[in-house]
């Protein structure tokens, strides 16, 4: 009976890959059970038991900003990375003085939308980011798994922002009037083609199941938990969803990037000398948290106030330098993560 046992099982286990970037309860926990965030946040405000100026000026304080923080903490704050990464550093203080550039010259509308669609594109990049460190714990690298998954993936998260927008009058206004005429088309263009993604891509999963090459369950979880709430929030009606829903779908991926952070941020620990200020912030989750917050204070607390002061030229300034701390943090994000090309972040993530 034994061996029986055993002969069933090597087969189950080959069946499947279950490699994670922490562990399976970190993982389970933070990179895909956090959807519960945004799932319980969604509820607390459409239900009416929160109010929409309170919860996203917490949530953008206390959690939102935070996660700010958290890529300065390895960049600006690591003595190594301002030596090495200077010009990219020092560089990208500039995006401070686009935004308001932009609204002096006339072109406000255009720079927070274009804002808002980078803001987007970042939540949907760090889920493809994810899912790309998933398939390389688990060997799941052949080309037509990666021109799949990542073609689902992007139709799938863009679909249903583009209809959101299509059918939000609130949302539309923002869309500068030279490209409202073809949101509706678009809309239909990427539903279109997140169907046949996802039926292409089903039947890949099941052709690697009977030829035997192992499914990538931690990948599977990961597009489980992340594309139904991005549909589910998108689409549901609640008033001012413009403002509503940054917060909403956002919170999943702070609580995503807050444990990639403090798990890449352990490399600090011991090492006062070589990287500065880095370790002090990464030496307790108390200093983290703490440093985080201040942060918040410092950039959201101005920018909640702006928000709520009405619709002027001094208003559209300033919230358009403030930008600059998002937009620093969408394109540090963009070159600081690239395992193939920097080895210390492979080690520091052990891949």
């Amino acid at each position: 009976m034994a061996a029986s046992a055993e002969i069933i099982s090597k087969p189950i286990a080959s069946a499947i890959s279950l490699r994670w970037i922490i562990s399976a309860r970190d993982d389970v926990i933070w990179f895909i059970g956090s959807v519960v965030s945004s799932y319980a946040l969604l509820v607390l405000y459409v239900s009416g038991l929160v109010p929409l100026v309170p919860m996203v000026a917490a949530w953008a304080i206390l959690i939102d900003a935070p996660h700010v923080f958290g890529t300065f903490s390895r960049t600006y704050f690591d003595r190594t990375e301002r030596t090495n990464r200077a010009r990219l550093l020092w560089g990208s203080l500039l995006f401070f003085a686009i935004g308001p550039a932009l609204v002096l010259a006339g072109f406000g509308l255009v720079f927070f939308f274009v804002a808002a669609l980078w803001a987007y594109y970042h939540l949907v990049k760090q889920h493809y980011g994810f899912m790309v460190l998933y398939k390389k714990k688990n060997g799941d690298l052949a080309r037509i798994d990666n021109v799949l998954d990542r073609g689902l993936l992007l139709f799938a998260f863009n679909y249903p922002f583009v209809e959101f927008i299509a059918r939000d009058p609130d949302a539309m206004v923002r869309v500068p009037a030279l490209l409202r005429g073809g949101v509706n088309g678009f809309a239909k263009l990427l539903l279109a083609g997140t169907i046949l993604f996802f039926v292409v891509w089903v039947g890949r999963q099941v052709q690697r199941a009977i030829v035997g090459e192992p499914l990538n369950v931690p990948k599977y979880l990961l597009l489980a938990a992340a594309i139904p709430m991005h549909w589910i929030v998108l689409l549901t009606p609640m008033p001012n969803k413009p403002i509503a829903i940054v917060a909403i779908l956002t919170i999943y991926h702070n609580f995503q990037y807050h444990r990639l952070i403090w798990f890449h941020n352990q490399k600090y620990a011991n090492a006062r000398q070589k990287y500065g200020a880095a370790e002090l912030i990464s030496r307790r989750v108390i200093y983290y948290i703490a440093f985080g917050v201040l942060f918040g204070v410092i950039y959201q607390g101005p920018r909640q106030l702006l928000n709520n002061l009405g619709h002027s030229s001094i208003t559209y300034l300033g919230i358009s330098f403030l930008w600059g701390y998002a937009f620093i943090h969408y394109y540090l994000d963009s070159k600081i993560w690239r395992v193939r090309r920097d080895p210390s972040i492979s080690k520091a993530l052990n891949i």
